[in-house]
This record gives C-alpha cells, sequence and structure tokens, in this order.
C-alpha cells in the first residue's frame, strides 16, 4: 500500500487490508474499494461530505451504475470511514444516502434446467454450479475451497470466515458428497496434486474463466438469462419447501441475517397449507355447529 496517512485512499486500504486480515473472502470488496479510489482517494479523510458522496452517486448514475452498484459503494465507503472511527482517524462521519430500489429477483432453478446448462459446462465448471445448487454457497465461497478445509473421513467441510463474517461446517450427504469425491478423484494434473478442491490444469479456478464458460453454457442450454445466484435462491427455497427450519437453512447457505435470507421471497408453501387447511377446518366445524343449532 502506497497511499498517503490521512487521504480517503489511505482509509480503504486500511479497511482492505482489515478485511484480508478476517478472511472476508468477498471478491467484490477490492474492486469496490479500487473504483471508491480513484473518485475520492485524493481527498483528505477529514474533508469528506455528504455532498462529496453524494456527487459521486450523481456521477454514477450518469454512467448508467445500476442502484445496487451504487448503493454497494455507498456502503463500503461508509464502512471504511467507519473503521478509521474506530482507529482514531475520525472524530464524526458524513451522512451517507440510502437509495431505495427493489433488488429482489425471483429467479430459481429447477433440475433439468442445471441439467441443461451443466451438460455445456467442463468437468470443474459443472461441479462448481452442481455444488452451488446444492448448498446454496456463494460463487467466492465455492472456487476458494481449499483441500484443508474438507475432512474426507469426517465427511464435511469446514469454511472459514466468509463474507457475513461468521465460518461455517457442512456434512457431505448426498450430492454434495458425491460433488467431492469426484473432485477427489480428479485432482490430479500431470505429476502434481491441486491443492484447490476445483481447479483447471492444477490452478484454483479463475472467477472470470468461470463467468465465460457460465455464459456459454447459459446461452447453449436456452436459458441465457439464468445466474449463478438462481442457485443459491432455490437451495433456500428448496430446504424451506423440504421441512427444513429457516435457522438451518441459514446454517448452511450462509445468511446471517433473516431480512437477507426472506430478500429471495422465500415461502413455507408447508405452513401456508397446514394453516389454510386448520382455517378450513375451522370454518367447517362452526359451519356445522351452526346448522346443529338451528
Amino acid at each position: 500500500m502506497f497511499s498517503t496517512p490521512g487521504t480517503v485512499a489511505h482509509c480503504l486500504d486500511t479497511y482492505q487490508a482489515r478485511c484480508d486480515r478476517e478472511g472476508i473472502t468477498s471478491e467484490a470488496i477490492p474492486s469496490i474499494l479500487k473504483h471508491l479510489a480513484a473518485r475520492l482517494g485524493t481527498l483528505a479523510l477529514t474533508d469528506v461530505t455528504t455532498q462529496h458522496v453524494e456527487e459521486m452517486i450523481s456521477a454514477m448514475q450518469t454512467q448508467d451504475y445500476k442502484p445496487a452498484t451504487i448503493q454497494s459503494h455507498i456502503a463500503y465507503l461508509g464502512a471504511a470511514m467507519r473503521y478509521a472511527r474506530k482507529r482514531g482517524e475520525l472524530v464524526s462521519l458524513p451522512h451517507f444516502p440510502t437509495l431505495k430500489f427493489d433488488n429482489a429477483r425471483q429467479g430459481f432453478f429447477e433440475p433439468a434446467e442445471l441439467d441443461a446448462i451443466c451438460a455445456y459446462l467442463p468437468a470443474p465448471y459443472a461441479d462448481v454450479a452442481r455444488l452451488g445448487y446444492s448448498t446454496g454457497w456463494r460463487l467466492s465461497e465455492i472456487l476458494t475451497l481449499h483441500w484443508s478445509q474438507v475432512d474426507r473421513q469426517a465427511k464435511t467441510i469446514t469454511l472459514r470466515r466468509t463474507k457475513n463474517g461468521h465460518g461455517r461446517a457442512l456434512p457431505l450427504v448426498g450430492d454434495r458428497l458425491d460433488i467431492i469425491e469426484r473432485r477427489w478423484q480428479a485432482r490430479a494434473h500431470g505429476d502434481q496434486l491441486s491443492e484447490w478442491v476445483f481447479h483447471a490444469k492444477g490452478r484454483r479456478v479463475d472467477r472470470s474463466y468461470f463467468w465465460h464458460f457460465w455464459n456459454i453454457a447459459r446461452t447453449k442450454a436456452g436459458l441465457p438469462t439464468k445466474l449463478f445466484h438462481d442457485l443459491r435462491r432455490t437451495a433456500a427455497r428448496d430446504m424451506i419447501a423440504a421441512g427444513c427450519d429457516y435457522q438451518t437453512a441459514m446454517q448452511v447457505t450462509g445468511h446471517k441475517t433473516m431480512s437477507m435470507f426472506l430478500r429471495y421471497q422465500i415461502i413455507d408453501l408447508r405452513g401456508m397449507r397446514k394453516g389454510l387447511e386448520a382455517m378450513d377446518s375451522h370454518r367447517n366445524g362452526n359451519g356445522q355447529h351452526l346448522h346443529d343449532a338451528a
């Protein structure tokens, strides 16, 4: 880090170092912080005002950035500056505007749709998608899986701290175990064994290459609008539909808050069905009672 102390750029670098140190692995963070540094980096940290933030918002809107992307920039700038305040580098913070937008998608995968896309994906990339479908994990969590995190004897995967700031463990059962065993058998590259669960020629599957193959596969499958994140949404929906409680489902997917989980528009149809049946039973009972009394 070569940024000048006391500037926004240095504040962002310090925040990035904190994320690295605490194992917060979201691949969006470096890109957003770099963009923030390009826009505001030369400013003295103590000089940043709400007007600067609003001007950044206006500039990004003019350049057709999506509202959710702009909000992410505002959120990370705020997080970095709050961390600077904790370190004693700031006394007060400016107001950070919040954009109003509806970012909740309702895209889901059916099994046949996943099969159609996987049919056009090379082996390691297809297994990345299948693990996303069966766990609801983020792409960054899957691509960074290291064999040291996999206990094949105990049949578990242990994730270190992730985007939500917490680690978690996953039992390897069903399709999840099959995927890991397939990758174990394919870990060799020449006379070397890859340290990464998902590798291409021994090296960790690169995010940009995954997107390249994903875009080709979904187009060939006739599903050009399908998102990888739809797999996460689908896993959450299907666990609830199968009778899993919300807390357990969130432990699997790695959601930290119920509000974020419910943004997926997850509906417990099983619970609703019971509620409607109970209402019908109550009404029918009352109706019969009234008929008898008459």
